[in-house]
């Protein structure tokens, strides 16, 4: 069976995630238990470009940037166009697993959050290393992802380490043992909660697509849209900034932060079809 995971462990998941990793960690963490995306490939694999601070406005391709210039007047939204790995010992780009491509409404607060940690770099990559360096230069799972879910002992600051010193973390306890993935099932079953979300919507987020009838009839509305971003936002006012957890401050925006992604975002790196 099963085992529950409650919003507070998710929380301190972020928790350790920020002095572990800093703002880009606490950021990691809500960004897959809000919006779904499949670790590792798709967030590494997450660009400037279609983030929700740029995108739609930044979109490529014509048609589909002034369809969602309209149809997201009045949402945030990002874009899940590729994700990202090591084939023959190369960084490449794909589609998204099984071709999913999709557009995902944020709430608020997530939203602001891509802002302040887009403001903080000028690289196309939305998540760097704790060197500022592609994810995919890194053992994610020993230097990441293990300290976040297992706790830590203190770190003592040390001449050229200083910003990576940090208090002893304790383990997010409902997480022990799980792999990172927990969180993206943690969303679904949030999204399931209320019983008035329809099953397209939900299964869309999660790149997924329904079986027989139901799936070839169904699709996801404007309305279904927005009711999924004003229950996210309540589920965090109330669960997280209501119940008093911690929550850190944003980093400083830097003087020579750009004021549009450079169009190219992604080139550099082959692109693949995903098999």
């Amino acid at each position: 069976m099963k085992r529950q995971l409650s919003t507070r462990s998710v929380h301190q998941a972020a928790q350790n995630a920020y002095y572990v990793w800093g703002f880009a960690g606490w950021t990691y963490i809500w960004t897959i238990a809000f919006t779904g995306l499949r670790p590792p490939g798709e967030m590494f694999g997450l660009q400037r470009g279609y983030a929700s601070p740029y995108w739609p406005a930044s979109e490529p391709d014509a048609e589909l940037r002034v369809e969602a210039l309209q149809r997201y007047e009045s949402l945030h939204a990002l874009r899940v166009q590729y994700q990202t790995f090591r084939a023959d010992k190369r960084a490449v780009l794909a589609a998204p697993k099984y071709d999913s491509w999709r557009t995902i409404v944020i709430p608020p607060f997530l939203h602001e959050m891509h802002q302040a940690l887009l403001a903080s770099h000028d690289q196309p990559w939305v998540f760097l290393s704790m060197q500022g360096k592609p994810l995919l230069s890194t053992n994610f799972d020993n230097t990441y992802w293990f300290p976040i879910r297992d706790g830590a002992e203190e770190r003592a600051s040390r001449p050229r380490y200083e910003r990576w010193a940090r208090p002893a973390l304790p383990s997010a306890e409902e997480m022990a043992g799980e792999d990172i993935y927990r969180l993206r099932h943690w969303r679904k079953a949030k999204l399931d909660e209320p019983g008035d979300i329809p099953r397209v919507a939900v299964e869309e987020r999660m790149g997924h697509e329904l079986p027989g009838v139901e799936g070839t009839y169904s699709e996801v509305t404007l309305a279904m849209e927005e009711r999924i971003v004003g229950y996210f936002q309540r589920v965090w006012e109330k669960e997280v900034v209501g119940a008093g957890l911690w929550t850190p401050t944003f980093p400083m925006p830097l003087p020579d932060s750009p004021a549009n992604p450079a169009p190219s975002l992604f080139s550099g790196l082959p692109i693949l079809e995903y098999e």
